[in-house]
Protein backbone atom coordinates (compact mmCIF):
# COMPACT_ATOMS: atom_id res chain seq x y z
CA UNK A 1 0.00 0.00 0.00
CA UNK A 2 1.38 3.39 -1.01
CA UNK A 3 1.94 5.86 1.84
CA UNK A 4 -0.59 8.66 2.18
CA UNK A 5 0.58 12.04 0.97
CA UNK A 6 -0.53 14.12 3.95
CA UNK A 7 0.51 17.53 2.55
CA UNK A 8 -1.74 16.71 -0.42
CA UNK A 9 -4.50 15.64 1.97
CA UNK A 10 -4.17 18.97 3.78
CA UNK A 11 -4.30 20.86 0.48
CA UNK A 12 -7.47 18.97 -0.46
CA UNK A 13 -9.15 19.81 2.84
CA UNK A 14 -8.18 23.48 2.50
CA UNK A 15 -9.71 23.42 -0.98
CA UNK A 16 -12.92 21.94 0.40
CA UNK A 17 -12.89 24.59 3.11
CA UNK A 18 -12.37 27.49 0.70
CA UNK A 19 -15.23 26.31 -1.55
CA UNK A 20 -17.56 25.89 1.42
CA UNK A 21 -16.71 29.41 2.57
CA UNK A 22 -17.49 30.74 -0.90
CA UNK A 23 -20.83 28.92 -0.87
CA UNK A 24 -21.65 30.35 2.56
CA UNK A 25 -20.89 33.85 1.30
CA UNK A 26 -23.18 33.23 -1.68
CA UNK A 27 -26.06 32.66 0.73
CA UNK A 28 -25.89 28.93 1.43
CA UNK A 29 -25.40 29.32 5.17
CA UNK A 30 -25.90 25.65 5.98
CA UNK A 31 -22.61 25.06 4.16
CA UNK A 32 -21.15 25.94 7.56
CA UNK A 33 -21.73 22.32 8.55
CA UNK A 34 -19.25 21.22 5.89
CA UNK A 35 -16.82 23.84 7.16
CA UNK A 36 -17.08 22.10 10.54
CA UNK A 37 -16.35 18.74 8.97
CA UNK A 38 -13.17 20.06 7.30
CA UNK A 39 -11.94 21.61 10.54
CA UNK A 40 -12.64 18.38 12.41
CA UNK A 41 -10.59 16.38 9.89
CA UNK A 42 -7.73 18.87 10.17
CA UNK A 43 -7.54 19.14 13.97
CA UNK A 44 -9.51 16.64 16.02
CA UNK A 45 -7.94 13.39 17.26
CA UNK A 46 -9.81 10.42 18.70
CA UNK A 47 -8.72 7.03 19.99
CA UNK A 48 -9.33 5.57 16.53
CA UNK A 49 -8.58 8.45 14.18
CA UNK A 50 -5.73 10.90 13.85
CA UNK A 51 -6.13 14.40 12.47
CA UNK A 52 -4.28 15.60 9.40
CA UNK A 53 -2.15 17.87 11.59
CA UNK A 54 -1.19 14.97 13.83
CA UNK A 55 -0.16 12.91 10.80
CA UNK A 56 1.97 15.87 9.70
CA UNK A 57 3.41 16.19 13.23
CA UNK A 58 2.28 19.80 13.13
CA UNK A 59 0.11 20.26 16.21
CA UNK A 60 2.69 22.80 17.40
CA UNK A 61 2.04 25.33 14.65
CA UNK A 62 0.12 28.58 15.14
CA UNK A 63 -3.36 29.28 13.83
CA UNK A 64 -4.88 32.72 13.38
CA UNK A 65 -7.42 33.86 15.96
CA UNK A 66 -9.72 36.80 15.27
CA UNK A 67 -11.55 36.42 18.59
CA UNK A 68 -10.99 38.76 21.51
CA UNK A 69 -9.13 36.85 24.23
CA UNK A 70 -11.94 37.19 26.72
CA UNK A 71 -10.47 34.69 29.18
CA UNK A 72 -7.44 36.93 29.70
CA UNK A 73 -9.74 39.82 30.60
CA UNK A 74 -11.72 38.02 33.27
CA UNK A 75 -10.08 38.81 36.59
CA UNK A 76 -10.52 36.80 39.79
CA UNK A 77 -13.94 37.50 41.25
CA UNK A 78 -15.37 38.77 37.96
CA UNK A 79 -18.32 37.06 36.27
CA UNK A 80 -18.69 37.29 32.52
CA UNK A 81 -22.36 37.58 31.62
CA UNK A 82 -22.33 37.29 27.82
CA UNK A 83 -19.73 37.37 25.04
CA UNK A 84 -19.83 36.97 21.27
CA UNK A 85 -16.38 36.73 19.74
CA UNK A 86 -17.11 35.63 16.16
CA UNK A 87 -19.91 37.70 14.66
CA UNK A 88 -20.98 41.27 14.22
CA UNK A 89 -24.24 43.19 13.95
CA UNK A 90 -25.14 45.85 11.43
CA UNK A 91 -28.16 48.03 10.78
CA UNK A 92 -29.03 48.71 7.15
CA UNK A 93 -31.93 49.77 4.93
CA UNK A 94 -33.33 46.25 5.05
CA UNK A 95 -33.05 46.01 8.83
CA UNK A 96 -30.47 44.41 11.11
CA UNK A 97 -28.24 41.52 10.20
CA UNK A 98 -25.78 39.28 12.00
CA UNK A 99 -22.78 37.98 10.07
CA UNK A 100 -19.13 36.82 10.38
CA UNK A 101 -16.48 39.45 11.01
CA UNK A 102 -14.02 37.85 8.55
CA UNK A 103 -11.05 40.22 8.15
CA UNK A 104 -12.71 43.11 9.98
CA UNK A 105 -12.40 41.54 13.41
CA UNK A 106 -10.26 44.28 14.91
CA UNK A 107 -7.72 41.76 16.17
CA UNK A 108 -5.58 39.11 14.55
CA UNK A 109 -3.00 37.10 16.46
CA UNK A 110 -1.50 33.61 16.53
CA UNK A 111 -2.35 30.80 18.92
CA UNK A 112 -0.94 27.27 19.14
CA UNK A 113 -3.39 24.76 17.67
CA UNK A 114 -4.67 23.41 21.00
CA UNK A 115 -5.21 26.89 22.45
CA UNK A 116 -7.02 27.96 19.27
CA UNK A 117 -9.19 24.83 19.43
CA UNK A 118 -10.23 25.37 23.05
CA UNK A 119 -10.38 29.18 23.11
CA UNK A 120 -13.65 30.64 24.41
CA UNK A 121 -15.58 32.23 21.53
CA UNK A 122 -19.00 32.58 23.21
CA UNK A 123 -20.21 33.08 26.76
CA UNK A 124 -23.95 32.41 27.05
CA UNK A 125 -24.16 32.96 30.79
CA UNK A 126 -21.67 33.03 33.69
CA UNK A 127 -21.53 29.22 33.71
CA UNK A 128 -21.59 28.44 29.98
CA UNK A 129 -18.38 29.06 28.04
CA UNK A 130 -18.27 27.78 24.44
CA UNK A 131 -15.09 26.97 22.51
CA UNK A 132 -14.41 26.39 18.84
CA UNK A 133 -14.11 22.69 19.65
CA UNK A 134 -17.59 22.64 21.17
CA UNK A 135 -19.19 24.17 18.08
CA UNK A 136 -17.21 22.18 15.49
CA UNK A 137 -17.69 18.75 17.05
CA UNK A 138 -21.42 19.19 17.60
CA UNK A 139 -21.91 20.47 14.05
CA UNK A 140 -19.81 17.67 12.56
CA UNK A 141 -20.88 14.79 14.78
CA UNK A 142 -24.51 15.59 15.54
CA UNK A 143 -25.83 18.21 13.10
CA UNK A 144 -25.16 16.55 9.77
CA UNK A 145 -21.45 16.91 9.09
CA UNK A 146 -20.68 13.22 9.46
CA UNK A 147 -23.71 12.12 11.48
CA UNK A 148 -27.19 13.32 12.39
CA UNK A 149 -28.32 12.78 15.98
CA UNK A 150 -31.87 12.91 17.23
CA UNK A 151 -30.83 15.56 19.75
CA UNK A 152 -28.19 18.27 19.75
CA UNK A 153 -26.43 19.52 22.85
CA UNK A 154 -28.34 22.07 24.91
CA UNK A 155 -25.55 24.63 24.46
CA UNK A 156 -25.50 24.21 20.68
CA UNK A 157 -29.27 24.60 20.54
CA UNK A 158 -28.90 27.90 22.36
CA UNK A 159 -26.49 29.04 19.64
CA UNK A 160 -28.92 28.03 16.92
CA UNK A 161 -31.71 30.23 18.23
CA UNK A 162 -32.35 31.36 21.76
CA UNK A 163 -31.86 35.10 22.08
CA UNK A 164 -29.10 34.53 24.64
CA UNK A 165 -26.71 36.66 22.58
CA UNK A 166 -29.20 39.35 21.67
CA UNK A 167 -32.42 40.09 19.87
CA UNK A 168 -33.49 42.20 16.90
CA UNK A 169 -36.44 44.56 17.06
CA UNK A 170 -38.57 44.18 13.93
CA UNK A 171 -40.58 46.94 12.22
CA UNK A 172 -43.56 46.20 14.42
CA UNK A 173 -41.51 46.57 17.57
CA UNK A 174 -41.45 42.86 18.36
CA UNK A 175 -38.33 41.12 19.62
CA UNK A 176 -36.87 38.45 17.35
CA UNK A 177 -34.14 36.15 18.69
CA UNK A 178 -30.90 36.44 16.76
CA UNK A 179 -30.30 33.03 15.24
CA UNK A 180 -27.49 31.26 13.44
CA UNK A 181 -24.61 31.91 15.83
CA UNK A 182 -23.27 28.42 15.08
CA UNK A 183 -23.17 29.10 11.34
CA UNK A 184 -21.53 32.51 11.78
CA UNK A 185 -18.90 31.07 14.14
CA UNK A 186 -18.05 28.24 11.75
CA UNK A 187 -17.69 30.62 8.80
CA UNK A 188 -15.38 32.81 10.90
CA UNK A 189 -13.31 29.75 11.82
CA UNK A 190 -13.01 28.95 8.12
CA UNK A 191 -11.62 32.42 7.56
CA UNK A 192 -9.14 31.98 10.41
CA UNK A 193 -7.90 28.63 9.09
CA UNK A 194 -7.42 29.93 5.56
CA UNK A 195 -5.68 33.02 7.00
CA UNK A 196 -3.14 30.92 8.94
CA UNK A 197 0.17 31.09 7.02
CA UNK A 198 1.87 28.29 8.96
CA UNK A 199 -0.97 25.90 8.13
CA UNK A 200 -1.23 26.85 4.46
CA UNK A 201 2.56 26.47 4.08
CA UNK A 202 2.30 22.81 5.13
CA UNK A 203 0.21 22.04 2.06
CA UNK A 204 2.97 22.94 -0.40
Amino acid sequence: MAPVNFPAALKRQLGFLARSCQSFDAGYHDEAIRIAQCIRVLIHDTNRQKSVLTHLQAKHIALTSSCLDIAARIRPGMRALVFNGMGRFEMGPDGARYFPKLGDAGQRYDLPVEQWWTQTIFILDPNTFVSRKDVVLTAADKDGGAHVDAALTATYERLVESGDLGVFIDKLGSQVAISGHHYVALRQMGHEILDSPALVALSH
